[in-house]
């Protein structure tokens, strides 16, 4: 497991093919954005629907009641676009179906750019404790609405790219992966990722 490098992210939206970013969107007024099993779903179809079309991998992400997070990587196509098209899409139903005008979502998504491997690795791991550190749930893979199960070989996603976090980690990777999430002298970590999103609460549900 490489965790050689400080880590380091910039929150500037610079872009380049390859970029990676750690992304954050909340609801406005820290509104619920998923109120039921249907929202959760439709926002991953959403997702799956604009990796069809723009061809970016997502290697970790977890959705909460009133925000979600996401680890992804572009390739072709400018992390603005792709994230418009989700984000209005999904604001378009959710409005929708509960009868509601107005924003969704607070101001644009939150992003930081990725610059090294360990502020990778922290990141996802940031992100799939989210459910726990929020007292939602004891356990990382008893929360249904991330890719946590899906790393540590519980489930398959195919929206869900685990090559890039695999390559860190010995074989049994998924097992590796699991411990590494689980230890628990990395959380010095998290108040830095935090940080990094100019948020001091993003484990709470509300």
């Amino acid at each position: 497991m490489i965790m050689r490098k400080k880590i380091m992210a910039r929150k500037n939206r610079k872009w380049f093919q390859g970029a990676i970013y750690h992304i954050m969107a909340r609801g406005n007024y820290r509104q619920n954005i998923f109120k039921d099993d249907e929202d959760f779903k439709v926002f991953l179809l959403l997702m799956q629907d604009a990796k069809t079309k723009y061809g970016f991998k997502l290697h970790a992400y977890c959705l909460m009641t009133n925000h979600y997070h996401l680890l992804l990587e572009t390739e072709q196509t400018e992390i603005w676009k792709i994230m418009k098209r989700i984000n209005q899409i999904y604001a378009a139903y959710y409005n929708e179906k509960y009868r509601l005008t107005g924003h969704l979502f607070q101001g644009r998504y939150k992003s930081c750019l990725v610059e090294n491997d360990s502020y990778f690795l922290q990141t996802s791991r940031y992100i799939h404790l989210n459910p726990v550190k929020a007292k939602m749930v004891p356990r990382a893979e008893a929360y249904p609405w991330s890719s946590y199960s899906t790393l540590i070989g519980m489930k398959q996603e195919m929206i869900v790219e685990v090559k890039r976090t695999y390559a860190y980690f010995k074989e049994p990777q998924n097992f590796a992966y699991r411990n590494f999430v689980e230890d628990t002298t990395l959380n010095r970590y998290e108040a830095e990722i935090q940080k990094s999103m100019g948020e001091d609460d993003l484990w709470l549900p509300w």
